[in-house]
């Protein structure tokens, strides 16, 4: 039986920053601080293949509702 590593240091792979990825114990991971819904998620998920800085999680769900918000506005000023 192979045991679940409960902590790793990890790379943000979109601004190299170190962080402690608790992959084992997810509910404790930075990443669960912050809350993205499922179209946010998706977004992410089809830009980067590993874990992110919270940071990065907030510039992205920022810059995907920035770019939601800029549609509805497109469709409604035609």
């Amino acid at each position: 039986m192979t045991k679940l590593q409960k902590h790793e240091t990890k790379a943000c792979c979109r601004c190299k920053t170190e962080f402690e990825c608790k992959s084992g114990s997810v509910m404790l991971c930075q990443c669960q601080t912050i809350v993205l819904n499922a179209e946010q998620l998706d977004y992410i998920n089809s830009l980067y293949d590993d874990c992110l800085c919270v940071s990065c999680l907030q510039v992205l769900r920022t810059k995907y509702n920035l770019q939601q918000y800029m549609r509805k506005l497109q469709k409604y000023s035609r």
